[in-house]
């Protein structure tokens, strides 16, 4: 069997504040990953302020091997369906550092998710990802996420 997509044992856990900076490696390098680095102005104290104040919507999970090292980080935060009634949830960012794909970590880290959703009583999770980014979007089909074509994005900057 190949090494390279030999698949690993990996622990999930929620983030705490002291893994500010590892969080921040992970934004950059998705950032990174999809040619946006220049996008990027989080810094450490953002992430401690904004990620794991008291009132914070978001969770984040980390990944990381059996001897701690870190593979990878989810975020998710809560949304909601009107015609459903129901909390699901939305993954905002997940990133698998480049020597720990196709190991089991992304596929570990939706199981994860989507059992942590599960648990509060959500009935979907959903995800964006770059149109450019071929290997998600096959890494997608493998799981069985289904593509919503009925809507579009769209935003409007308020600064």
């Amino acid at each position: 069997m190949n090494n390279e997509n030999q698949k690993i044992s990996i622990k999930i856990r929620q983030a705490e504040i002291n893994d500010s900076k590892i969080i921040l490696d992970c934004i950059r390098g998705l950032a990174e990953h999809v040619n946006q680095l220049c996008e990027v102005s989080a810094t450490e104290q953002d992430i401690q302020v904004s990620f794991f104040d008291s009132n914070s919507h978001v969770k984040t999970f980390i990944a990381e091997t059996e001897e701690e090292t870190v593979c990878g980080f989810a975020l998710i935060y809560k949304t909601f369906s009107t015609f459903k009634a129901k909390t699901n949830f939305y993954i905002e960012d997940l990133y698998v550092f480049p020597e720990f794909r196709n190991k089991g970590v992304g596929f570990s880290l939706f199981n994860f998710i989507k059992e942590y959703a599960q648990k509060y009583g959500a009935q979907k999770i959903e995800w964006y990802v770059n149109n450019a980014n071929i290997g998600a979007i096959d890494f997608y089909k493998k799981i069985g996420a289904k593509r919503l074509d009925y809507k579009s994005i769209y935003y409007m900057d308020i600064q």
